[in-house]
């Protein structure tokens, strides 16, 4: 076998005879068991098969070795990968997107990996969030049918975490349930080959191998960022200033695509995760090189993942990928408008990290009230996905501090929950503010910095429930009693703030 180093190590010579029948033996007892019943999972629940594998002789990285799923009710198919776990083990790893049967066959030129069978009866899992997926310009979640707007917090580097759950359960309950962000952003940079080193001139292998170290990290996150119900946001990759860049090795050479396997088949799996190929992008790739790296992904990945890749001010290295991502610093509520509406049939990220700092960059840097108002700028505007990061004091794993107006941030969040729907539309002709609807059936109105907001809400029709809520506070909901499913109704706001109101048709409220 290779060692993490790419060094060739010797294995024992075996007599072909006992080779051949121990093959036999082997496949007859794999195929058995795992074709035995009673094997079962939930929906956008992982499962492992764990294969061993002693023959194998070459870099154990490179053996391709592949899965067909298929769904027996439907006939639908998932392609797969094994990928190698270190001595003589492969595993392969599965996520039922449907319930019912599936089963599935191995094909590998390797005679110990090749024709593998099993199968798994996958049952429902209510109210659990699958993989991300979009309605149009929307981000959703499979599984409970969702739209959201993913607001990403900067998350710690792979060794501070490593086999440590109580460390990201803390964090999790930190910056989801007392802040109400939804995600975790994180850059693995050269870690993917050496679990110790972020940039590529302190790794000295001329064509280094996955380091498995980082992956069973970013599985230990991912899966209980999953089991949250968040999201973590990758960047593979950084800038080549910096040397953290696969450039070293060949921008989509050997060692890189051995690594976009290895991600595909280990990470592929879990639901919850979408990446970007990095930062500072047009300072050393080009449109081509996006193109092939997003086109490899898709070959090998079994189930749909959101990759991209930010580009400077409003424009696109390569519009191909799957989300539209912009380098903005400080986007206010118009260039999020201008971003989604580029194209509107992708969800949108403004992809730079937006920072509470002093004097560090002084025309990008964020403070708090700002990260307040850019939480409703990107969702007011259609729903566009932020990175947010407080560093004040900066960590030295690069992780954000808690904000101190993490109430204000959790008012966002609690407001939003099931407001933002897949329908929604922005109409700032019925206000003075900025508006979302449903049309003839929801409004939503924003403005800051005022003690009124004017309102055109005769397209309700009959009757409505109105709610005033103070985004700078707590969150607290004020029913309003006197307003009219009418033109020219005026929300008279208590004390001057930036102020949301919501107006429902009455059928609709719970």
């Amino acid at each position: 076998m290779h060692n993490q180093n790419g060094s060739q190590q010797q294995t024992s010579t075996r007599n072909p005879r006992l080779r051949f029948f121990r093959l036999v033996i082997l496949h007859i007892l794999f195929t058995h068991v795992l074709a035995s019943p009673g094997s079962a999972a939930k929906l956008w629940e992982p499962v492992t098969w764990t294969f061993q594998n002693p023959g194998y002789s070459g870099n154990p990285f490179d053996l391709q070795a592949k899965a067909v799923f298929t769904h027996t009710p439907t006939g639908q198919k998932i392609r797969t990968e094994l990928f190698h776990d270190g001595g003589n083990t492969w595993k392969l790893r599965f996520t039922g997107t449907q319930t019912g049967l599936w089963s599935f066959t191995t094909e590998s030129t390797d005679p110990e990996l090749n024709g593998l069978k099993g199968q798994i009866e996958i049952h429902p899992n209510p109210g659990i969030p699958g993989f991300i997926t979009n309605y149009g310009g929307k981000w959703g979640r499979l599984g409970i049918d969702q739209a959201f707007v993913p607001q990403y917090v900067m998350y710690s580097d792979p060794p501070t975490f490593y086999r440590n759950p109580d460390r990201i359960d803390a964090d999790i309950s930190n910056f989801f349930v007392e802040h109400g962000f939804n995600g975790f952003h994180i850059a693995v940079l050269c870690r993917w080959f050496d679990f110790d080193k972020s940039r590529s001139n302190e790794i000295s292998s001329p064509s280094p191998n996955p380091d498995p170290r980082t992956f069973e990290a970013l599985e230990l996150l991912i899966r209980k960022v999953h089991a949250a119900g968040g999201i973590v946001h990758i960047w593979a990759w950084g800038d080549e200033q910096r040397k953290m860049t696969p450039k070293k090795w060949g921008i989509n050479g050997q060692a890189d695509r051995r690594l976009q396997r290895y991600i595909c088949a280990r990470l592929g799996p879990l639901p919850g995760w979408s990446m970007s190929y990095g930062f500072d992008l047009q300072e050393w790739v080009n449109q081509s090189d996006l193109r092939t790296w997003h086109e490899y992904m898709h070959r090998h990945l079994g189930w749909f993942h959101f990759l991209g890749g930010r580009a400077p001010d409003l424009t696109q290295i390569y519009d191909g990928l799957d989300y539209s991502s912009y380098q903005q610093h400080r986007p206010d509520y118009d260039v999020y408008v201008k971003a989604i509406e580029q194209y509107p049939d992708k969800p949108t990220f403004l992809e730079d990290r937006f920072r509470v700092r002093t004097n560090v960059y002084p025309k990008k840097d964020y403070d708090f009230d700002m990260t307040r108002r850019g939480l409703w700028h990107s969702t007011m505007a259609g729903g566009a996905a932020n990175i947010w990061g407080n560093l004040l004091n900066p960590r030295p794993d690069g992780m954000s501090h808690p904000y101190p107006n993490k109430n204000q941030i959790l008012t966002w969040s609690r407001f939003w929950k099931n407001r933002f729907q897949k329908e929604l539309v922005r109409d700032n002709s019925l206000t003075d503010g900025v508006c979302l609807k449903v049309p003839g059936k929801l409004l939503i109105f924003y403005k800051e910095n005022t003690t009124s907001i004017k309102m055109d809400l005769s397209e309700l029709r009959g009757a409505i429930k109105v709610t005033a809520v103070d985004t700078c506070c707590d969150y607290k909901q004020i029913e309003l009693k006197d307003l009219k499913a009418k033109t020219t109704q005026i929300f008279k706001a208590p004390a001057r703030s930036d102020w949301s109101v919501t107006v429902r048709a009455v059928s609709l409220s719970k």
